[in-house]
Parts: C-alpha cells; structure tokens; sequence
C-alpha cells in the first residue's frame, strides 16, 4: 500500500474531523485568494488610471521641472516641442506622443473670476492616450486648432456657466506679462477628485502657447508605450537618442511620478499583509490542534510500529502526507468556493464608496488572479506542513514502552 493511499485512509477514519479541518483550510484559502485579487486588481487599476491621467508611461521634461517648481510659466519648458514629438513617435514602442502645457491663470465669466490650474493638450493625442477625454459629462471633448474649453464640474459651477459660455482667460508668460484669451466653454468634465474638479481646466495646446505667448514649447511630453514594451529599456534609448538635441532633458517613469499610487500600494499591502498573517495563524491553530488529536489517538499504533522496526522518518513523512492531501482538498475546495463568489461579486453590480478625495465610487470586481491563488495555496500547504509536523515528530521521537502503555 503506497504512503498517500494509506494517508488518505487515515484522513477517512474521522470524517467529521477531517471535514472541518478541510472547511477551515478551505475558508482561509478563500479569504486569502479574494483578498488577494482584490489588492492585484486595485493595483492594476490605479496603475492604469495613473498612466491615463496623463502620465503616460514614459515622461520626458527638463531635470529641473521634475526636482522643484518653476518660479514662472514655462521656465524649464522644453523649446522645438514639434520636432520632439514626432522624433518620439517615430520609435516603434511608443503608441502615442502627448505634449502638454501646464500653467495657472485666472478664468473669468461676468462679475466672477476663479484662478484655476490650466493644462494645453493635444486634444487628438489625449484622446488616444487618455481617459480624460471620457470624463466629458456634458458637451463634447476639445478641436484640435479650436478655442474651446474643457472645465472641471466645480469650476463650471462656481463660475455659473454651461456649455456655449464665453470665457476669458488670464494667464502670466515667460517674461511676466499678463496676457489674455477668449474661449468657449466646449465640455464639463465630472473629475473625480473634488479639488481638482474645482480647478481643472484644459485647452488647445495651440491656445495655450498662444496665451503664454510660448510658440513650439511645452511643459513636458508624455508618452505612451504598447503593450510588452520595456519602459526603463525604452526609455533609456529615446532618452540617449535624443541627448545631442535636448542635453537638458530627462526621462522618468510613470511609478516615479505616480505618488498616491505607491502611497495606496504600501497602504494595501500592510493591511492585506496583516489579514493574511491572521488567518494563516488561525489555519496553523486549527490544524495543529487537529493534527495533535490525531497522533495523540494513535501513539500505540506508533508505539508498536516502532516495536517492529518501523522508523522515525517514514512515520513523520506519513502524517505529512496526510497534511498535504488535507491541504490539496482544502485549497480546492476554496478554489470553488472563491471563485464562486468572485463572480457572484462581479456580477452583482455593488458600487463602492468613493475614496477620500474622491466623489465617485466604482464598482466592486474581484480579479480572478493566478498568483493569487497559488500565494494562497502555497500559504496554506506549508501552514499544513509546519502542523503536521510537530505533533508527528513528538510522537515519533518518544519512548517505544511509553507509547505502547499510552492510555
């Protein structure tokens, strides 16, 4: 009879025993996998949001711009943005260029004026590259060569205005004039974040060069990859390619610039993290005791094994070849049992509270991760292992006379 059918006998001899041990393992690879899942999946999503805010996978801008802030508009901006562009679109990993123009100014309508955070785009490229064109609630996206406007819901509200409106838009150049553009109000954009919506506001990058009176220059150049690129690979060649043209400038990833990505992150991990220790000491505590139990009815039976020569290894090896098979059926069990849920979850259509910041929540969705399931079953099969093993090892290591007079 081979150790893993003998093994399974063994299980098989207290059923109710091994059923809730086998519940136990199977809840705890459940929570551990849905935990799991969720985590990876809100990391992917704020990954994805984070390059589609406008980040883009790569970012290309002066060093300087990125160490601190500029003392006025466009002061580390980068000259011949035109030129750049399509230099960079013409490499082979990259999907779409998107030159920006940031810069602060005041928006005027009637008797009310509100200073506002302006960014100058590319309206065909973010379109392509960005979800913000999606946000568009009300109205339509920006024209490329247009005048149009794009202002975040609370601004809109805060100055009164709607779809249509003529707006006038004061901003300071380079060499601190003050200078000043008309616009209509094209779309409202429902941005998520509560402050930003009160002050976002996005133009034409041919409108906003043309109020900073900064012809051909931008704040920066945002860039995204396709898929299976190699962002500091990819990086590092468009950057040494670009060297002899633009010695100033720099390159950096999308995760260095994303700070509530990796704040949110840590935060999760930590928290994930903690539950998943819980829940492995609980499975430990359950099992062990079982475990315990078990060797703890048959040490005359071990008692004479070792009698007739049986060896202390071969006995251990069989108690955790029970834990392992109890470990299997359990981690399938909550296979199921997760993935059930996981869909049920998914389908259900359970929005979310929004996060602090935020005004919007989402809807809950349950990544059906791999690697989440196999951290689980690996956590699992060595928490089984560590429980099996102790309680055997006693037994196996004591006195033949006193496990044979065990009562």
């Amino acid at each position: 009879m081979t150790r893993w059918r003998l093994a399974w006998r063994n299980l098989a001899r207290n059923r109710r025993r091994s059923l809730l041990s086998g519940s136990v393992i199977a809840f705890g690879f459940a929570a551990m996998a849905l935990a799991g899942g969720f985590m990876l999946q809100s990391f992917s999503g704020l990954k994805d949001t984070a390059i589609k805010s406008g980040l883009g996978h790569l970012q290309f801008a002066d060093a300087r711009a990125f160490d601190g802030s500029e003392d006025t508009t466009l002061e580390y901006g980068l000259s011949r943005a035109a030129a750049l562009a399509a230099q960079l679109g013409r490499d082979p990993a990259v999907a779409v260029v998107m030159p920006r123009v940031e810069f602060f100014g005041l928006v005027t309508a009637g008797a009310r004026s509100i200073p506002f955070m302006g960014v100058g785009v590319e309206p065909d490229a973010e379109r392509r590259g960005s979800h913000i064109p999606g946000t568009v609630e009300r109205g339509e996206w920006l024209a490329a060569g247009g005048r149009g406007a794009v202002l975040g819901g609370g601004l809109a509200d805060s100055l009164k205005v709607g779809v249509g409106d003529v707006i006038t838009l004061l901003a300071t150049t380079p060499d601190g004039t003050l200078n000043a553009v008309d616009a209509t109000v094209a779309g409202i954009a429902a941005v998520s974040v509560k402050e930003l919506s009160e002050r976002y506001l996005a133009i034409p990058l041919t409108l906003a060069q043309e109020l900073l009176d900064a012809e051909d220059r931008v704040s920066r150049v945002s860039v995204l990859l396709r898929p299976d690129s190699q962002e500091a690979a990819t990086g590092a060649r468009l950057l040494a390619a670009l060297g002899g043209d633009y010695p100033e400038m720099t390159v950096r990833r999308w995760d260095e610039l994303a700070v509530f990505y990796g704040q949110v992150k840590r935060l999760y991990l930590g928290i994930f993290g903690f539950m998943g220790g819980v829940l492995v000491v609980v499975v430990f505590l359950a099992t062990v005791n079982t475990t315990l139990m078990s060797v703890t009815e048959r040490t005359r039976e071990i008692g004479t094994l070792r009698a007739i020569g049986a060896r202390r290894r071969p006995l251990v090896a069989g108690f955790l070849a029970e834990g392992v098979l109890l470990g299997l059926v359990g981690c399938g069990l909550g296979a199921l049992l997760a993935l059930g849920i996981s869909l049920g979850l998914n389908a259900s259509g359970i929005v979310m509270p929004p996060p602090p910041g935020f005004t919007r929540g989402a809807p809950i969705h349950i990544e059906i991760e791999p690697l989440a399931y196999a951290v689980a079953a690996a956590a699992m099969l060595v928490t089984l292992l560590l429980a099996s093993y102790f309680p055997a090892r006693r037994a196996a290591r004591a006195p033949i006379v006193e496990s044979l007079t065990h009562v």
